[in-house]
C-alpha cells in the first residue's frame, strides 16, 4: 500500500476524467488489468468506463479488487502519485453505484466545497 500524499484532490470517474487535466485527482475503481511491468494498470471506473493509470514505480505487490488513485490527469490517462487498496470483502460489498451518483453530485453542485478548479 502507498499511503496519499496531502493536497486538494477532486474525486472524479471515466466521465469527468479529461474535465480535469493537469488536475490532482481520486480515482476510485475496480483493478481490471496489470501489465507484466507492473506499471500499468486497467481500472475500471465507478462509471464503468475503462482508464489507465501509469504508476511512478512498479507495484511490489499484485493490485486487485478495489482501488483509489490518486494521481494528476493527462487526456485519459491518471498519473498515479499514490494509490490505496482494500480487502477483497470491501470490494465485494463496496455499493459503486451510489459512490458513482456521489461523484456526479459533486461535478453539478454551484461553488462546491469538495470541488477544486
Amino acid at each position: 500500500m502507498v499511503f496519499p500524499e496531502s493536497g486538494t484532490r477532486t474525486r472524479v470517474n471515466g466521465a469527468t476524467l479529461t474535465q480535469h487535466t493537469g488536475c490532482q485527482v481520486v480515482l476510485l475503481g475496480e483493478v481490471n488489468q496489470m501489465d507484466s511491468s507492473g506499471k500499468v494498470l486497467t481500472v475500471k471506473a465507478s462509471d464503468g468506463q475503462s482508464v489507465q493509470v501509469i504508476l511512478q514505480q512498479p507495484a511490489q505487490e499484485i493490485l486487485e479488487g478495489l482501488i483509489e488513485i490518486h494521481g494528476v490527469v493527462e487526456g485519459r490517462q491518471v498519473i498515479c502519485q499514490s494509490y490505496i487498496t482494500f480487502p477483497l470483502d470491501d470490494a465485494r460489498n463496496f455499493d459503486m453505484q451510489s459512490y458513482d451518483q456521489a461523484v456526479r453530485l459533486i461535478h453539478t453542485v454551484k461553488d462546491n466545497p469538495w470541488k477544486s478548479d
